[in-house]
């Protein structure tokens, strides 16, 4: 697992985490192509929050992941998040499949491939 800090002109505002699909065994990732990243992120600065970092960012470490020779990074947020949905849907994320996982009905959406 690697885990970031996201900042912006020099303010850390968010973390983000990713792990190889198979690494953490999780039922709706187990169909991902071998070398696929998951990806968990979260904005902790409420000022931060719906001004467009979430995309930015969400985009450029997608990017980042796949440039390093992931074939695509999923991430899954809770069906109900439309907030998320919309945020991770302006970074690039696509392919929206409703999933069944131990937290309950998420949305796997995914970047590249």
């Amino acid at each position: 697992m690697r885990m970031w800090i996201v900042a912006f002109n020099g303010r850390p505002f968010a973390y983000a985490q990713d792990y190889e699909v198979h690494a953490w065994p999780q039922e709706h990732l187990a169909h991902l192509p071998q070398g696929s990243r998951a990806l968990d992120t979260f904005i902790g600065e409420p000022d931060m929050v719906g001004v467009g970092h979430g995309s930015v960012y969400l985009r450029l470490l997608a990017a980042r992941i796949c440039a390093e020779g992931a074939p695509l990074v999923a991430i899954d947020p809770a069906a109900d998040n439309l907030r998320a949905r919309r945020t991770y849907a302006r970074a690039g994320f696509g392919n929206d499949a409703l999933v069944d996982t131990a937290d309950g009905a998420a949305m796997l959406m995914t970047f590249g491939g």
